[in-house]
């Protein structure tokens, strides 16, 4: 008889850690929805108020949480095609957003991308992290952890000399808040930018031990 409970013990309790894996992901999947339609909205505003980009221009955007930083990046690739480097330099970033970029790479959309990504992200946004270390393993980024609180992107296709540059006050993910944005397509803004977070070394130790395993190896 105590085998027989304990069998029905086990049971239950399976049956119930299903459950909740259950829940988490329908939670998880409603979520990214949400993210999904918002940024669709995004996107379509921004193509209505910014149809074309030129070059050596600036543009300036105060938004009322209709316009996430993401979408700037999506409309400045949709209007220049393909670009062969991408730096993001951002305190934070969201799941749905990395998979985004991961397509653009592993699309050829993007070339390569450089992810500068502040001191808390290892700790705090941990599958993040390690999605973005897995982009880099695959040779299709570099990831820097710093002391960084700056919201920068870049974008070039050097060979039509293109270069953007992207100032936002906002992290590179998609949310509802008020932010300002600033684009400019300018290589000199570009290359000062560029040789900056290029200069930047990588804080994370655990990022230096893999490379020491995988060198001994």
């Amino acid at each position: 008889m105590t085998d027989l409970f304990e069998d029905e013990l086990a049971a239950a309790e399976a049956a119930l850690i299903g459950h909740e894996e259950t829940k988490k992901a329908v939670a998880i999947a409603r979520r990214k929805n949400r993210t999904v339609l918002r940024r669709a909205k995004s996107e379509e505003h921004l193509a209505e108020i910014m149809p074309a980009i030129e070059n050596d221009t600036s543009y300036h955007v105060v938004s009322h949480g209709d316009i996430d930083s993401m979408s700037f990046l999506v409309h400045l690739l949709k209007t220049s095609g393909p670009i062969d480097r991408l730096m993001i330099s951002t305190w934070c970033m969201a799941m749905p957003d990395i998979e985004e970029i991961a397509v653009a790479l592993r699309t050829k959309m993007v070339g390569h991308c450089h992810f500068c990504v502040g001191e808390i992200f290892p700790g705090q946004y941990g599958d993040e992290y390690e999605a973005i270390r897995m982009l880099e393993s695959e040779g299709l980024a570099r990831v820097t952890v710093a002391k960084n609180h700056s919201k920068v992107m870049l974008g070039a296709a050097p060979g039509r000399d293109w270069h953007f540059v992207v100032e936002s006050s906002a992290n590179a993910n998609t949310n509802p808040r008020i932010e300002q944005t600033a684009i400019h397509t300018s290589r000199d803004l570009y290359e000062f930018y560029a040789e900056f977070y290029d200069g930047l070394k990588d804080l994370d130790s655990r990022s230096k031990l893999t490379a020491a395993v995988d060198a001994e190896k």
